[in-house]
């Protein structure tokens, strides 16, 4: 079985997911084209270009490449990261579309807000009635990806949900944990993180060891720490600039919480995974997908921000519980369902259902 995967860039969260692909006894060949080998954006995040072992990786192919992989690899199933999007995932598309190959598309939920979000909606049904009839499959990411592809029209037997499935280097002791509880975040400082809105509700608790370390930068950095200021906490939270990624990750084993407090469209979260694997427990908006692998009194919390007190409530909940599950059986657990062995695993499954005879398998997260 030969599997091509089409994405923006070389991303690190793909990376595990693929290499265990390519080591599963029924796959030939994993293959990943890609549009750009890293982004700005990335880059200034602390991400370096991943080295993929046992997987092809091809970096910015012209017209007659992507012709001529699609004639070398004729039987290949190709995964697109999103449809149409991007001048070579287009070409990827129509080709594929055009060779009647099998193919499906990995999609995270799109912004639907304001304005922009309605043209959005006449894109996006424009696209179920000109090319969905191409897609055999859609992994959706995250509830609201399901909640995306379905309110579009597309056969819900043929969506299946969708993580970024990683595997991490995670130490065999962890750090014992300490008196005050310790939690992480990690990513931009903007409004759309909610990260300057986690730490106001947090900073009306009053009388509670904690420690929240922030790594990051943006636009919201100056007002993240005017709050910490202003509430007398910076004994309690912490500023520092975005580290390399094998850095950060290592940095889990220090914490007991890690901490996503989105207030716009986030796909996944794969930070939340990482720290799921790494036996922490969660703390989380409903907004990130991963909320769905959130077990409240195992191996987490979810608040919404639509509703009022929410987030302090969880906050509470995090600072006073202790009813949650051990760092070895969450990390036991994340292995079993967001690992990217765990991703192989269901992915075959899927690929079986699709053109096999095998049933629909469940949701790894889930079980």
């Amino acid at each position: 079985m030969i599997l091509i995967f089409w994405q923006g860039i070389i991303s690190i969260h793909q990376k595990t997911f693929l290499e265990a692909l390519a080591k599963q006894p029924s796959v030939s060949k994993v293959i990943m084209v890609v549009e750009h080998e890293i982004t700005p954006y990335r880059k200034n995040m602390g991400w370096e270009v991943p080295v993929l072992e046992e997987v092809e990786v091809i970096v910015a192919p012209s017209r007659e490449q992507i012709s001529r992989i699609f004639s070398e690899n004729k039987d290949a199933i190709h995964v697109l990261g999103g449809v149409r999007i991007g001048k070579m995932m287009t070409m990827a598309y129509d080709e594929c579309a055009r060779r009647k190959g099998r193919m499906g598309s990995l999609s995270e939920p799109y912004n639907r807000a304001g304005l922009k979000g309605k043209l959005r909606d006449l894109k996006y049904f424009y696209n179920r009635v000109r090319y969905y009839k191409h897609i055999d499959f859609f992994l959706a990411v995250g509830r609201e990806g399901v909640k995306t592809y379905t309110r579009l029209g597309f056969d819900p037997a043929r969506i299946f949900p969708w993580a970024y499935f990683i595997s991490v280097k995670t130490p065999p002791v962890k750090e014992p944990a300490k008196q005050a509880t310790r939690m992480i975040y990690a990513g931009r400082l903007e409004q759309g993180k909610g990260i300057a809105r986690f730490v106001a509700e947090l900073a009306t608790v009053k009388n509670k060891p904690y420690t929240l370390d922030i790594y990051g930068g943006g636009p919201d950095e100056e007002l993240l720490k005017k709050i910490v200021a202003d509430n007398n906490i910076s004994d309690k939270v912490n500023f520092y600039p975005f580290l390399k990624y094998d850095e950060l990750v290592a940095k889990h084993t220090d914490y007991d919480w890690v901490v996503l407090p989105s207030t716009a469209k986030d796909g996944w979260g794969v930070i939340v995974s990482e720290g799921l694997l790494n036996g922490l427990k969660a703390v989380c908006s409903s907004i990130c997908g991963v909320s769905w692998a959130i077990r409240d009194n195992f191996n987490g919390v979810v608040f919404d921000w639509a509703e009022e007190g929410s987030c302090k409530k969880a906050i509470g909940k995090m600072l006073n519980d202790n009813s949650f599950a051990d760092d070895a059986t969450i990390k036991q657990w994340a292995e079993n369902a967001l690992s990217a062995e765990a991703g192989a695993k269901y992915y075959l499954k899927i690929i079986d259902n699709i053109y096999g005879q095998g049933e629909k398998p469940p949701v790894p997260w889930e079980q």
